[in-house]
Order: C-alpha cells, then structure tokens, then sequence
C-alpha cells in the first residue's frame, strides 16, 4: 500500500504537463482512519472510505467530503497509471504516449468546500472521478477494476485510440459477439473469400459458439461480467468435438485457435475500419504473423501496390513455415544450452531428466510449482522456481529466435522485392522482428503468471516448448 495516493492529487497544470499536488486536510483525515497500524490493501482502504461516504450520505458534513476527496486523489493516480499502461502496450508500435491520453480523462479538480450552498453553486460539469464514485460499488468490483473500465470506454479515449489503429476488445469477446450471417457479410464484402472459404470459417464460428459462449452464459454471476478469456484446453477439445460432429472436418486443437485468431484479426480490422480508425493494426490478444508480413511487403515494396495482394499469400506460407521452424530451432537450442549449464555444475546425472519433466508439468499439464516440486526430489515451491529460471530461459529463447529468423526472412524476401528496397528492408527487419518476438514473449510471460491450473498453456511459445518436450521425452 502506498497510502499517499489516498491524499495526493495527480492533475494536469495549464500546459497540460501532469503534476501531483497534496491534499494536507485529505491526508490529516487520512490518517484519523487509519491509525491502528495494519497493513490494509488498497481495496479494503477504499471500500472503508466508500462506506464512510454510504453513510452520512444524507448530510453534507466535513468528513464525507474527505473521504470523497480521498477516493478522487486515488481515482487520479489509477486513470494515470491505466494511461500508462496503454501508452506502454500500444503506444511504440501505435505513435502515441501517454501524455496524448491524460487529458481525456484527468480532468479533476478538488473542492474542498463542504456546504450544500457551496456544492449547487459549481458548475454542473461532472469529472471522469466524480462519474466512477456514483456507479462504483464494492460488491460488483474493485474500484481499479471501475476505473479501467471508465478510461477504456471513454468516448474520446476510444475515438483517439481507433485513430491510431487500437481497438479495445479482446479476440475472444470479438468471436463471441459475432454473429455468423456478419461473419459471412464481412468476409465475402472486405476480405472477398470464397463461398467455400466463408463457410469454413462460419462453421468455425458456430462451434465456437456452441462452447464458448454458452460456457459464458452458464457461469455468468448476476450482475457481475468477466472478461473474455482465451479457451481452455478442454474447451478447445469440445469446439473440435463440436465442429467434427456437424461438418465431419477433422482438425487439431493448436489448428482451431491459430484459426480462432486469424478470424478475429479480421473482425478487429473490420471493426477498426467501420469506425472510422486506422486499420493496419495489430490484434490486441496477441501478434500475428500477417501483419508483421504486411509491414514488411509494404515497407520493401511500398510502390508495387498492386502487387502485393499478390504476393502476400505466397510471402506468408513461407513466412509461417520459417517462423515455426526458426521458433523451434530456438527453443531447442535454448534447453540444451540450459542443461549443459545444469550438468557443468552439478554431478548428479538425473538433473537434465527433472529439468526437463519440470518444464513439461509446468507447460504442458499446467500444474504449479509446489506441485512439481515433490515430484522432482524438492520441497518448496521456490526451489522450482529458481530451478527452471523461466525467465532466462524465454530471454534465450528471444535471442535465438531473432537470430535464427532474420536471415531466414531476407532469403524469402529476394523472392518478392529488388535489391535496394531489400537493402532497406535489412535495416527495418531487425526492429520489426524484436517488435513480434517481444509479444509472443511477453504473452508467455502473462500466461505463466496467470495460469489456468491442470491445464496445458496455450501461448504459441507454451504449445511449441510442449511440442519439442514431448518428442525428447519420447
């Protein structure tokens, strides 16, 4: 808990430059309420303080109105830090920071007046703080929850981030809100597929449909709305299940959410561009490989426009084998490097077999550490951790794969452009690579974070390290 939140003010000055001002009446209130001494999440501070205002509700006295004003200096401080956090996943790849979001939404200015007199005689404006206390309800959310939800709808913030080719709504809400007949509208009058090539993808669709969401509608609370996760393992399963029932199309787990992916990709374009934002963007779930592909035909080859529609087929079958082969090579050279090292320094010759089982328990049957511990002669759930060291093991797995994929991606470009754009499609390639890597990197890290337990992670980096696993196991 950083309680000087609770009485400090994050506001923008005349020039529009963020700067925090304290609150000495918010912060002397402050600490009459919590005195005892115990640590106390943010969430119970607020709710303690929401509850104050719940109270003397009906009477306009001093002491709601501090606690009013502290609830509105940590409501501040949260819409900068969700600025923040969408600067930083959006903003390089986008054009933007986090300086062009704030004055959207950091539009508070604390009154200390306390009378009834004092409180008509403002302005009716209402700012984004005052908006999130009148909705905010502790038993539907945490207010960090409320306020994400208040920045990421606001109009403006929505309109400028479609601007720049953002489009706030995950892959799987976007599958789940489509129906099939405006699938089918939206890829024969945007993406101009085949009759037969629509009806795959519907049929997709209508399985996804069949598990998803009514997976969704079954375990939805009253009045509460979770987000949109990726499926699960055993939900994969069934949509398989589902779709070889009804159209007898055989097809892999791995197969149905790389497809998954690649429908919603064209929905959020679709989305993007219905509205009016900047289309060539990247998914917000996780990088794909056509708009890397994209970028890169466009950037070698800017003038042959009519070309490239042409060769952007051809230009991702290839992309897609070199990319996975490159991946696997990577991961491959990355676990022998850390068995080597594990070998060199300890005697024991079992230790690359429960190196190896470990990440595969971990990866592959989603079980968690304190679990895999007794089952490779450890006790502690830490001593896995530092064990496997998986966050050494993605950065080597990074560095392999950026390696390995450069060279690899030039070759196939000879293919499709003239010397001098490939000569600078050599000095581009470098950062339009680290630019994906970094992604699918981070994704796996997010995943590993926030696993779903006894179930195999489905990160693209998880699926092919479970891939390479099981053949060395076998």
């Amino acid at each position: 808990m950083v309680a000087a939140k609770f009485w400090e003010l994050v506001k923008l000055d005349s020039t529009s430059k963020r700067r925090v001002e304290m609150i000495l009446a918010a912060k002397n209130y402050f600490e009459t309420q919590f005195t005892d001494g115990v640590e106390l999440s943010d969430t119970a501070i607020a709710r303690h303080l929401w509850q104050q205002i719940q109270q003397a509700e009906a009477v306009n006295t001093e002491e709601t109105n501090l606690a009013e004003i502290c609830l509105r200096c940590y409501i501040s401080s949260q819409i900068y830090q969700v600025c923040l956090d969408l600067a930083m996943k959006f903003g390089n790849r986008h054009g933007f920071k986090c300086k062009d979001l704030l004055p959207f939404v950091l539009d508070d200015q604390v009154i200390l007046e306390t009378s009834t007199k004092a409180k008509a005689s403002t302005s009716s404006y209402q700012s984004l703080a005052t908006k999130v206390l009148k909705t905010f309800d502790p038993a539907k959310g945490s207010l960090n929850t409320w306020v994400s939800r208040y920045v990421k709808q606001n109009p403006e913030i929505k309109r400028f981030l479609l601007q720049h080719g953002v489009f706030l709504v995950s892959d799987w809400a976007l599958l789940n809100d489509t129906n099939p007949k405006e699938l089918q509208r939206i890829l024969a009058d945007m993406y101009h597929l085949t009759p037969g090539e629509i009806e795959q993808v519907c049929q997709l669709l209508i399985s996804y449909h069949a598990v998803y969401r009514e997976d969704r509608l079954q375990q939805r609370l009253p009045g509460v709305t979770q987000p949109c996760q990726i499926p699960t393992s055993e939900q994969l399963t069934r949509i398989v299940n589902d779709l070889q029932s009804r159209t007898n199309h055989t097809i892999s787990k791995e197969a149905v959410l790389n497809q998954l992916q690649a429908i919603a990709s064209k929905l959020r374009q679709y989305r993007i561009a219905a509205q009016g934002g900047y289309v060539a963007s990247f998914p917000y779930d996780r990088p794909e490989i056509q708009p890397i592909i994209e970028r890169c035909l466009r950037r070698a080859a800017p003038t042959q426009l009519t070309q490239v529609d042409d060769e952007t087929t051809e230009f991702i079958r290839l992309y897609q084998k070199e990319f996975l082969e490159s991946l696997d090579k990577a991961i491959s050279q990355a676990i022998e490097t850390s068995l080597d090292k594990l070998q060199r320094k300890r005697t024991n010759q079992e230790i690359a077999q429960s190196f190896v089982t470990a990440l595969y328990l971990f990866h592959c049957q989603g079980q968690p550490m304190s679990q895999i511990a007794p089952q490779i002669g450890m006790k502690k759930q830490y001593e896995v951790t530092r064990f496997l060291k998986l966050n050494e093991l993605r950065a080597d797995i990074r560095q392999n794969l950026l390696l390995n994929l450069r060279d690899r991606v030039l070759e196939i470009a000879q293919q499709f452009t003239d010397f001098e754009r490939l000569q600078r499609l050599d000095q581009q390639l470098k950062l339009i690579l680290e630019e994906q890597i970094s992604n699918i990197i981070q994704e796996a890290e997010s995943e590993a974070k926030n696993p779903v337990r006894n179930q195999p992670l489905c990160s693209l980096l998880a699926r092919r390290l479970c891939r390479y696993l099981k053949g060395r196991r076998q």
